[in-house]
This record gives structure tokens, C-alpha cells and sequence, in this order.
């Protein structure tokens, strides 16, 4: 027999995961208690005049970055020689050790977006964000790569999470909820 579970017991399972994630950022880890760490590899962007100016303008140029052309368009872009490591520290000084909070948008944008009878689903409300986790969770960012997977919760977390919602619900469901809980880029 399938149990229906009430909105109730579902946002509240919800929140305790999402607030979950986000200490696991705080902490700087990802699902599986491995601490983040920056590229140092170079890579290419667009041009952008702040982000030259927060590099040190022209006395950056070829300590911090170069400016390259494209061969089709003829456009302007950088090559950030420290990779995103300095990229961070020269650009979102104050965010330095704060991962995954470059501006801070996507994880605010990071929400309960639905239920099911016996389950809550942890996404994002808009593409860009929803694109942005996914390119972080699950085919790796940059030409590495690299995963940052930031959006879940390990087996640990999920038997606390059960533990949790067991003034809620029975021992039985609760660890339910916590095996199915869902997360969609």
C-alpha cells in the first residue's frame, strides 16, 4: 500500500536536506566529504573591462592575464593565467573560501520544486541555475570536466535526515523519505 505523506512532513524533510547542502558548502565539501579545491589550470573568457580592472588593468596584462582575439570572430577574450584559483581571489576577494558563492544566485535559487506522495524534489526555479548545478553535478565543468558534486546528500546525511522526521512519521517512512529524497538539475 503506498502511503501518502502530508505537505507538512514533506517541507519539512526538504528544508532539513536543502539546509544540509548548504553546510556542506559552508564546510567547502562536496556529497561525499571531499574538500573543494580551485583550478589553477589556465582558461579562456570572454573580454570583460571589469574584470581587467579587478586584475590590475594593463599592469595584470601577462602576469594574471592575456588578452587573446579570435581567429573566426576577431572578438576579444582573456586567458586567466592562474586559473580560477587567482580568477577568485583578485575578482570575489571576499568570497575567496566561500564555495560555490561567487555571486551567491544559484544557491539562493535552490528550492523544494515538488512532491510526490512520499517524496520531495530539491531543484532550482530557473534554467540558468538548474544548467549551472547540472554542468557542476553531473557532466563536469570546464574542459576538465571537473566535478563539484555539491547537490545531494551522502548516506550518512540521509540516515540523520531520517532521524529527524522520526517525531513525524514512523521509523519505516522516515528512512523511506530519505532513500527517495530527489534532486533534478
Amino acid at each position: 500500500m503506498q502511503l501518502k505523506l502530508s505537505e507538512k512532513v514533506l517541507t519539512k524533510a526538504g528544508t532539513i536536506a536543502l539546509g544540509m547542502i548548504e553546510e556542506n558548502i559552508a564546510k567547502g565539501v562536496d556529497v561525499n566529504g571531499k574538500a573543494y579545491k580551485y583550478s589553477t589550470k589556465p582558461f579562456f573568457m570572454p573580454y570583460n573591462k571589469k574584470i581587467v580592472s579587478r586584475l590590475g588593468g594593463k599592469s595584470g596584462e601577462g602576469k594574471l592575464y592575456d588578452i587573446v582575439h579570435s581567429k573566426k570572430s576577431g572578438k576579444l577574450g582573456m586567458i586567466i593565467l592562474g586559473g580560477y584559483a587567482d580568477f577568485k581571489l583578485k575578482v570575489y576577494p571576499d568570497m575567496i573560501n566561500n564555495f560555490l558563492e561567487a555571486t551567491g544566485k544559484m544557491l539562493r535559487d535552490m528550492k523544494i520544486v515538488n512532491y510526490t506522495d512520499n517524496g520531495v524534489i530539491l531543484g532550482f526555479w530557473t534554467k540558468e541555475n538548474s544548467d549551472k548545478a547540472f554542468y557542476l553535478n553531473i557532466s563536469g565543468a570546464g574542459r576538465s570536466r571537473k566535478l563539484w558534486k555539491f547537490f545531494g546528500l551522502s548516506n550518512e546525511q540521509k540516515n540523520q535526515l531520517a532521524i529527524k522526521m522520526t517525531p513525524d512519521v514512523t521509523k519505516e517512512v522516515a528512512n523511506e523519505l530519505a532513500a527517495k529524497l530527489q534532486t533534478v538539475k
